[in-house]
């Protein structure tokens, strides 16, 4: 089936380039026309591309406190059915980490709004707390996997 996709793509772009070079004028415009729709969908697929990449990376730890939510309550859960209460109290105060990172993340997010809207630069202290927002979330995820790995290890 591939095979025969590509035969067909190369077809097309045989007939396009005999066009293009050899053609009647009708025919060597309607290619020059199509090869221009072609490069303006690359360069449109590129700046999809690019704009989902920014959207993604601006996003990444929105997700990622998401899932460590999810996580604390599976490892709560887990936690209580086994009584093991200083666990429940670890897992207290990385919930308490994560929703201060979430407020944080909120406000720089604020501040990339409120930049974006009056088409300023984001200001140097904004930029300053971004990144190190960003090591807090790495540092909660350590701690977070440090105390799944001691309680994989516990004997309950």
């Amino acid at each position: 089936m591939r095979s025969l996709i590509k035969l067909g793509l190369l077809l097309v772009v045989g007939i396009l380039v005999y066009n293009y070079f050899l053609g009647t004028p009708e025919e060597k415009a309607s290619s020059k026309e199509i090869f221009r729709q072609v490069g303006q969908l690359g360069k449109a697929t590129w700046g999809l591309l690019k704009s989902e990449k920014s959207k993604l990376d601006e996003g990444k730890y929105d997700t990622a406190l998401d899932k460590m939510d999810n996580i604390y309550t599976n490892l709560r859960s887990h936690a209580r059915s086994n009584n093991d209460l200083e666990t429940l109290e670890r897992l207290a105060a990385l919930e308490r980490e994560r929703q201060a990172l979430e407020e944080r993340m909120m406000e720089i997010d604020q501040a990339k709004d409120a930049a974006e809207a009056r088409n300023r630069p984001l200001s140097t202290s904004v930029q300053n707390e971004d990144k190190a927002l960003r090591v807090d979330v790495r540092q909660l995820l350590n701690q977070t996997e440090a105390l799944m790995k001691q309680m994989d290890k516990a004997p309950y």
